[in-house]
């Protein structure tokens, strides 16, 4: 099996910075899905939520048809990737879906909201994200890990529960 970890979770849990150090750790390659949907576009996600989300939800659904095709990779996803069920069908086809869940308070404590679309106006609408999202994240993981500590720590918790589960597979 060359399959693909999927992280999910929420905005600011840690998703690009704890998926790029697993990529390293495990030699995969890396895609950050918000960073891909952007260069597809040639625009930026507040530019494309400026459209519409619907916009952007199309674009993200789009770009998880594609990433998913990919082998070896570890794929970072935006936070409301779970929105729509055909992007986690997409992605669990060859792959490990991790829900990186940190607690509310560290990501408000980080969190930079200019660049949140969806928390722009307002850092209390994380809480209302939060209750809304918590159940898909949980329905879609095959793995939930926990980030509470440093994001090596979520890196290297990911990476060996990656391990365990192509043990299993085997």
């Amino acid at each position: 099996m060359n399959g693909n970890i999927v992280i999910i979770g929420m905005p600011g849990s840690g998703k690009t910075t704890v998926g790029s150090l697993v990529s390293k750790k495990l030699e995969m390659k890396f895609i950050d899905m918000d960073e891909y949907i952007a260069r597809k576009e040639n625009k930026s996600i507040p530019a494309m939520f400026a459209i519409s989300e619907e916009y952007f939800r199309n674009a993200e659904t789009e770009c998880a048809k594609e990433v998913s095709k990919e082998s070896s990779t570890v794929i970072s996803t935006g936070g409301g990737v779970i929105k729509r069920k055909e992007n986690m069908d997409y992605l669990k086809q060859n792959s490990v879906i991790v829900f990186l869940n940190r607690p509310i308070e560290k990501i408000i404590a980080d969190i930079d909201t200019e660049t949140r679309p969806l928390l722009k106006e307002s850092i209390s609408n994380i809480h209302m994200l939060y209750s809304e999202r918590i159940y898909l994240y949980k329905k879609y993981c095959h793995i939930e890990i926990l980030n509470n500590k440093t994001a090596g720590d979520a890196a290297n918790s990911i990476a060996e529960a990656y391990i365990r589960q192509k043990k299993l597979l085997h």
